[in-house]
């Protein structure tokens, strides 16, 4: 399958187009587009026309997409032919009205440009010569006479960088290709037609900084250009389609996006009519699709009855239905079962086809009755092992679904979830039940999620392209010249897309129709950090960021070997020294600014912030710290409260031991860490104890929720006389509220697995107001005083780290999810929405925040090459 290449064929042209932006500073409204398109050659692979006002530079001066495709050398030059002709200021009353226009055209190995750009009013011919002149002060002007115009050459002394100018019909025609002026001035050339005219100028919005306008029959002579073999799949959907399409440009730092309409000649021997009168529909497919796609076609039918009769109609005027038909009488005569009544009401309305990295395809059908298939499966395939299985009759894909399942005659296929994938190959089936069962899918991966983001998934048809996967096919396809250029990264970027996609919806008869190139941005969120910190050893704990002095704060962090590093927001190396243990928890600053935290080697840290002890630490624990600690005020004394199993350690911040709390006799492993308010600690214990201790240690009241099982964090929240009461969630989505002076309150609050990581949003203040639960795959936020749910999101692997809170960011309150499986981290505001530039590629934990006082909003994060990444958002 070949269609991988196409549509990049098409889009690369089409952002061509969009580059030249660069070009011009033309402010005006549309007098006249009609005449300027009439000189165009009919070889005109495509058009784009633009307006600008003053703002236009401040918008797309950092557009890298420009530079990316156009080539850094290409777009220096048009710069240079902008700020010297266009904005010349002797110019500027004659184009100041005017819209311009850029084509591009056929010309033996290349594809060359043609700006367009009619005046207000009529330069007189004695006068364009002096204004010539005067424009071009820096470069050397020749001059022609031919076909009755007079052209300008223009060189500023590089070789192949001659600008051919000429001033016809009141409109300057302007290219480095001379022959090209040539054919525009040659009454005998043959030009495009009206109708393709009209179109463009119905559908030119003045609303939309670019248009960008595509004659299908073009389609041909651009992939003869560009190509060294046949066209693919795809491009044979447009195959004697006809008519044109005009889109308009959205604007986006990262993303292309071309959106407009598309009409055709509406003859339905070509398969993309029988789309033409659906509409768009929600897509799933692509949930199914391995890791290794390359390219894919995925289909949506919203109207089955008319699709199936638009489809029989095709077959028909093809002259194909009569064979078809017959044979499946036939096998209703042989084996009972009809098309119609049996075979079609097992599949749904979705179908696909997809092209893998190592240019094999692939085909899937949903499923809309699985007991449907159960029932007949064996009436229309036979088993060939491992509940594999192949059609006993020929062309049922085909006569289902039309041209996209052509080559899958007597496929063989097996279920996937709720669809059928086809292959000609049992071992294509085996190898992708196998991605199915690991997740080593493309919805897995970081740049299909960000290409979700723009795209979305209403469409009847998409078309996607992934550059990384279709690299090699990309090779093989592309012509020598073009293959050069596609694979330059010094001069061009292309391998900084990510994909390429087109989304088709029938509209009435006609289309409406989308084009996306989503771009891997230098300035994205994770693409270019500000620094990076090198470890010998894998990071294992989040990065925390504490003040260093009155001016500065710093980073710290522990590597593998226990080494703590302690880092300038810069990214400078302060100072490493290796702990005695892993940091258990996390580790906290005080009022004085020295660092507290305990590892698994029952040790207690106070340190100072440039690494070195306190007197009297580090000290020997007597048992094995289990969380954080907790630093509080009890009787007016600051104390350490180190949470270790089945006992609660206290210390004073000098070390030493504190009263008789080693006397606190507890009835299980305490949860996590514990709590202070109001003189009171607050502890909960796995097996459903609750207490509440006095400041010397003395259990003054208790609580034992029986039967009950809990594996989460608690949380104090304020009861009736301002008494605290401890909330908690056990292992059956039940929270409890204890409030040691009635019975407990039970609320069944959701219905998450035993296993479910719980965090409450306020556990280290006063106010708690959410409860964040993470159940596999699934995130649920709810509101903790009523149990309303807050919003919720499903993630395509299971998560197994707990939720991560960021308070008092610049986006409110964030919570962090890291998803290890496949090293993806996300992060959500208040209302549910990814924060814009997740997710990010990197492994658990990070830190969103400022680095330092006056600092921005820095993403710290550890990716697999072990070193940490300060990217700057």
């Amino acid at each position: 399958m070949r269609n991988t290449i196409i549509l990049t064929i098409v889009l690369f042209v089409a952002v061509i187009g969009a580059s030249i932006y660069y070009f011009s500073d033309l402010n005006g409204e549309k007098k006249e587009v009609l005449r300027p398109l009439t000189f165009l050659p009919k070889e005109t692979f495509l058009i784009t026309t633009f307006h600008n006002d003053a703002t236009t530079d401040n918008i797309f001066k950092d557009f890298e997409i420009f530079e990316a495709l156009v080539g850094k050398a290409e777009l220096g030059q048009w710069k240079v032919w902008k700020d010297k002709l266009l904005r010349n200021t002797v110019l500027q009353p004659y184009v100041n009205d005017a819209d311009v226009y850029v084509s591009f055209h056929p010309e033996k190995e290349k594809i060359v440009s043609l700006f367009t750009v009619p005046t207000a009013e009529t330069i007189a011919p004695e006068s364009l010569a002096a204004l010539i002149k005067e424009t071009a002060k820096t470069f050397k002007i020749s001059e022609k006479d031919s076909l009755g115009a007079r052209i300008y050459h223009f060189d500023k002394g590089v070789k192949d960088s001659i600008f051919h100018v000429v001033y016809h019909k009141n409109i300057f025609f302007a290219s480095y290709s001379d022959s090209l002026i040539y054919k525009v001035i040659d009454n005998k050339q043959p030009k495009l037609n009206k109708r393709e005219i009209d179109y463009f100028v119905e559908n030119n919005s003045r609303n939309s900084p670019l248009s960008v306008y595509f004659v299908h029959e073009q389609i041909d002579g651009l992939s003869n250009k560009l190509l060294r073999k046949k066209p693919g799949s795809f491009l044979e959907l447009f195959g004697n389609l006809g008519g044109q399409s005009a889109w308009n440009l959205n604007f986006k730092n990262d993303a292309l996006i071309l959106s407009g309409e598309s009409e055709t000649n509406k003859d339905l021997t070509n398969y993309l009519e029988t789309f033409s009168h659906q509409n768009k529909t929600t897509q799933r497919l692509f949930n199914y699709f391995p890791e290794n796609t390359a390219s894919y076609l995925s289909f949506a039918i919203s109207h089955p009855t008319r699709f199936n009769t638009d489809l029989q109609t095709m077959f028909q005027k093809r002259g194909e239905w009569e064979k078809l038909s017959a044979s499946f009488n036939e096998l209703a005569r042989s084996k009972g079962i009809s098309l119609d009544e049996d075979i079609r009401p097992i599949f749904g309305n979705e179908f696909a086809l997809l092209e893998q990295s190592n240019q094999t395809m692939i085909g899937f059908i949903a499923l809309s009755d699985s007991s449907e298939l159960s029932k007949n499966i064996r009436k229309i395939a036979s088993e060939t092992g491992d509940s594999i299985f192949r059609f006993d009759q020929s062309n049922i894909p085909y006569a289902l679904f039309g041209d996209p399942l052509k080559s899958f005659i007597r496929p063989y296929f097996v279920r996937i979830g709720n669809t059928i994938a086809l292959a000609n190959s049992q071992s294509l089936l085996q190898n992708l039940r196998q991605d199915w069962r690991r997740e080593n899918l493309l919805i897995n991966t970081i740049g299909f999620k960000n290409f979700e983001k723009i795209q979305g998934n209403e469409a009847n048809i998409t078309y996607f392209q992934r550059t990384r996967t279709s690299a090699a096919i990309l090779n093989n396809i592309l012509k020598p010249a073009f293959n050069t250029n596609y694979k330059n990264e010094d001069d061009f970027g292309y391998q900084d897309f990510y994909s390429w996609s087109a989304q088709i919806s029938g509209n009435n008869g006609d289309f409406l129709s989308s084009i996306y190139a989503i771009y891997k941005s230098k300035n994205a969120l994770g693409a270019t950090p500000d620094w990076t910190y090198a470890f010998e050893n894998r990071p294992i704990t989040a990065p925390w960021v504490f003040e260093h002095s009155d001016t500065s704060q710093f980073i710290l962090i522990q590597e593998q070997d226990h080494t703590i590093h302690g880092i300038h927001p810069t990214g400078k190396k302060l100072w490493s020294a290796v702990f005695h243990g892993r940091v258990v928890g996390e580790a906290q600053q005080l009022a004085d600014r020295s660092i507290v935290l305990v590892t698994d080697r029952n040790q207690l840290y106070r340190f100072d912030t440039n690494g070195d002890g306190l007197p009297g630490f580090s000290l020997q624990l007597s048992a094995e710290p289990t969380y954080t600690p907790t630093v509080a005020e009890l009787d007016g004394q600051k104390l350490i409260l180190i949470p270790a199993g089945k006992k609660l350690l206290v210390h004073a911040l000098d070390g030493k031991k504190v009263g008789n709390w080693d006397e606190l006799t507890l009835g299980g492993k305490i949860l996590f860490d514990v709590k202070v308010r109001n003189n009171f600690v607050y502890i909960g214990t796995d097996n459903g104890n609750f207490y509440r201790v006095d400041a010397k240690g003395n259990v003054v009241a208790e609580e034992t929720i029986s039967g009950s099982l809990f594996r989460s964090p608690i949380a104090v929240v304020e009861a009736e006389n301002k008494s605290g009461a401890i909330v908690a969630l056990d292992t059956t989505a039940t929270l409890v509220t204890v409030n040691f002076n009635q019975n407990p309150i039970k609320q069944q609050i959701g219905t998450w697995g035993d296993r479910a990581l719980i965090s409450f949003d306020g556990e280290r203040s006063q106010a708690v107001n959410r409860l964040i639960a993470i159940d596999e795959k699934k995130l649920f936020v709810t509101q903790l005083r009523d149990g309303n749910p807050i919003f919720e999101y499903t993630f395509t692997q299971s998560v197994n780290d707990r939720p991560q809170i960021f308070k008092n960011t610049t986006y409110g309150d964030l919570i962090g999810i890291s998803s290890r499986e496949n090293t993806l981290l996300y992060l959500f505001d208040e209302k549910g929405n990814v924060v814009d530039g997740f997710p990010i590629e990197a492994v658990p934990q990070f830190y969103f925040g400022k680095i330092d006082y006056n600092s921005g909003t820095y993403l710290l994060c550890v990716r697999r090459d072990k070193k940490l990444y300060a990217f700057k958002n």
